[in-house]
């Protein structure tokens, strides 16, 4: 895991929401820099077309640097004019490339759509770099060493990178990894294709199958990690509740973090699609960090 981190934020911003998110951002950022032994850069790109009051550019800036350097953090500050996606994504393949992108949300598109045409969508979409976001239920900005990491998985090639990602980051954060995987949404996309193509006959037979091979997959991911000496266990979940409902409700028992996988630039992981996905991220009161299944 290399030692940078790229911060995302609506610096100047002077309204309520958006001046607490930026706290929480900071507060949050500059303690898993702190963690990770790692650098950060805080990007923010300036609306020159805002009517609404905007803070003081020198003193905000002498304020967040003081703040990182009294956690011993190093900080460089980047200003920027013109499309938040596009500074951003630049920025991530700028030298030194950062190992994670950190964000918050946005008041302006309403909490209720997150994740339709907001600038962290179309980050998420196109980044080849973890995102994590700070959703609008996360309160708690304690990064604590030896803690949890709640790991959703499809248990295909979609969820690798996140996989690869969570174990990076738990040895760094001696964390336990805990992966997480839908068993009812399996079957549910499983008897939904069935219907559609003709092809599949969902039985008992059909599940008893999966369960076993689901399981066994679960625990040869467990194995692999603990042979990296990382703590590892599962969860497979047979609950008949949605995906978001029984995955928020998991990340509530004391997890720091929330990883998942995507299956690039259209869908998330097949357990999360679409609104469920976007459920889950505006309900988790935990960091949810995003891992795209490809690179560019």
């Amino acid at each position: 895991m290399s030692k940078n981190m790229l911060i995302a934020d609506d610096l100047l911003n002077a309204t309520a929401y958006s001046k607490e998110r930026s706290r929480l951002i900071h507060e949050f950022s500059s303690e898993l820099a702190q963690k990770l032994k790692a650098s950060a850069k805080l990007l923010y790109v300036k609306d020159t077309s805002r009517k609404e009051e905007t803070l003081n550019e020198n003193q905000t800036r002498e304020e967040v640097a003081a703040f990182f350097a009294k956690r011993k953090v190093r900080l460089q500050f980047v200003a920027k004019t013109g499309s938040p996606v596009e500074e951003i994504l630049r920025a991530e393949t700028s030298s030194p490339r950062p190992s994670l992108i950190v964000m918050g949300t946005h008041g302006k598109t309403g909490l209720d759509r997150l994740f339709l045409g907001s600038v962290a969508e179309e980050v998420i979409r196109h980044s080849s770099t973890p995102v994590l976001i700070l959703g609008p239920q996360v309160k708690d900005t304690e990064v604590k060493t030896g803690g949890k990491i709640l790991v959703a998985t499809d248990l295909t090639k979609n969820s690798r990178r996140a996989e690869a990602y969570a174990l990076k980051l738990a040895a760094a954060l001696k964390a336990e990894v805990v992966f997480y995987h839908s068993l009812f949404e399996t079957i549910r996309t499983a008897d939904q294709y069935a219907a559609m193509s003709g092809s599949l006959y969902v039985d008992d037979t059909f599940i008893a199958t999966l369960r076993k091979k689901s399981g066994q997959a679960l625990k040869d991911k467990v194995k692999q990690f603990r042979a990296k000496r990382v703590k590892a266990s599962f969860i497979m979940d047979e609950k008949g509740s949605t995906s978001s409902e029984a995955l928020v409700e998991e990340a509530s028992k004391g997890y720091q973090f929330l990883i998942m996988g995507t299956h690039g630039r259209n869908s998330f992981v097949s357990a999360f699609v679409g609104s469920t996905a976007r459920q889950t991220l505006i309900s988790t009161s935990i960091p949810t960090v995003i891992v795209r299944s490809r690179l560019k």
